[in-house]
């Protein structure tokens, strides 16, 4: 038995491994989840990729899941990304199915109590649409192993089928206090409503119904408020692998809140290219380049051709002297002492690097003319290449520095 136990886990492991090494397989599984069945990147980078959530199956040609997410391992879960024979059953494309064995009623159990709510689905890719942590039932046969989310926030959230009803009631004999929610008619899954409707209208909707009863919440509460709840993401690691996830959760950031100007740090141009191409016309994209002879005299890293390129699909390409390394690191180099404006650089690379660039290329760019002091921006920046931090500001002068106020960190590493 104990052989048995462990099994599951081990395979889960070399599937992930899979993944990590073969980048034309990471690559497939990231397409295929993104434009096949319209899981947001941000989801995939964030959640599935850093968190060993995800991994590659070559003989089975499919996606491999944990059967449950978080904090249960029970086993395996499949998505065939094209028609299979498995043991004499055609699996279609697209298809859910668990490792022989492999459902809730067997596994290794591991509860971690840090998790405050949960999501349960009836299959992971409605797990991964909600953008949530959370367990997919997709063969459940028993529910006694519910209990463990008694103390536990818990939202149900089925197909939309006959079973499915029955099945939900039997959950709340358990968990009597899990929200049960019901998709509307018209549409037969989680996933089926993230591709007609977007993410934005799953979270909404996951949002909205079966909220617990508003009458628990005092009048007195609701009149003091306080405080906002927003999404921050911090990544495992820093650098240019989170570039893409940057740029998507700055746009999504900046949709939200109606913000049009955008500063974006890119040394080499591949930065500039790609958030471009995110942000399209409908935004202000100012991308602010190393200074020339950062690395050596006279030279600039941004080259011609890239600067005209972007400028002719209406970016701005801004060259500066650098708010944090002017006078004071000539100073420096000549005589070892430091200045003051490279103390405020060091003090904010407590925050990571990608922090001190994205406030550095807001004062730069206000001093330019390039942004206003009264109207909010949102500035990337990154470590070494790439981008990995996005801030939401109130930017300032450089002779005003003490005016810029960081108003939100929408993403960082950690």
């Amino acid at each position: 038995m104990r052989k048995n136990e462990i099994k599951p886990k081990k395979d889960f492991d070399q599937l992930f491994n899979a993944v990590l090494q073969n980048k034309e397989v990471a690559e497939k599984a990231v397409s295929y989840l993104h434009n096949e069945k319209k899981v947001d990147k941000a989801i995939i980078y964030n959640e599935l990729l850093p968190k060993k959530l995800i991994g590659y199956s070559s003989d089975r040609r499919a996606l491999a899941f944990p059967l449950v997410r978080g904090f249960l391992f029970v086993g395996i879960q499949y998505l065939t990304m094209e028609p299979i024979e498995i043991n004499g059953q055609i699996i279609k494309e697209g298809q859910e199915y668990c490792h022989e064995g492999s459902d809730l009623e067997t596994g290794l159990f591991s509860l971690q109590r840090n998790f405050r709510d949960v999501i349960i689905t009836s299959g992971i890719l409605d797990l991964l649409s909600t953008g949530l942590g959370g367990v997919s039932l997709p063969s459940l046969t028993g529910f006694k192993q519910l209990q463990l989310f008694s103390d536990i926030e818990t939202t149900v959230c089925f197909k939309n089928t006959e079973d499915s009803e029955l099945a939900a009631k039997k959950i709340l004999e358990i968990l009597p206090k899990a929200r049960i929610i019901t998709l509307p008619k018209e549409f037969r899954d989680i996933n089926h409503l993230l591709m007609e409707e977007g993410q934005e209208a799953v979270k909404s909707f996951l949002g909205k119904e079966g909220k617990v009863d508003e009458a628990k919440e005092t009048k007195e509460l609701k009149k003091n408020k306080t405080f906002n709840v927003l999404i921050c993401r911090y990544f495992l690691t820093s650098g240019p692998k989170n570039t893409e996830a940057t740029l998507e959760a700055a746009l999504e950031r900046a949709n939200e809140l109606k913000i049009k100007k955008i500063l974006v740090s890119s040394c080499s141009g591949n930065t500039a290219f790609r958030a471009l191409d995110l942000f399209g016309k409908d935004f202000s994209l100012i991308i602010v380049t190393h200074v020339t002879g950062f690395k050596k005299p006279d030279y600039q890293e941004f080259s011609e051709k890239d600067r005209k390129l972007l400028l002719g699909k209406g970016a701005t390409v801004f060259t500066a002297q650098h708010a944090f390394g002017g006078v004071g690191r000539a100073f420096r180099n000549k005589t070892g002492t430091y200045q003051i404006d490279e103390i405020i650089a060091y003090t904010l690379r407590t925050f990571g690097q990608g922090t001190k660039v994205a406030i550095e290329i807001a004062l730069m760019t206000a001093d330019a003319g390039l942004i206003r002091t009264d109207e909010d921006v949102i500035s990337i920046g990154g470590t070494v290449s790439g981008v990995d931090t996005a801030l939401l500001l109130k930017p300032a002068h450089t002779q005003n520095f003490f005016d810029l106020k960081v108003k939100e960190i929408i993403c960082k590493p950690r």
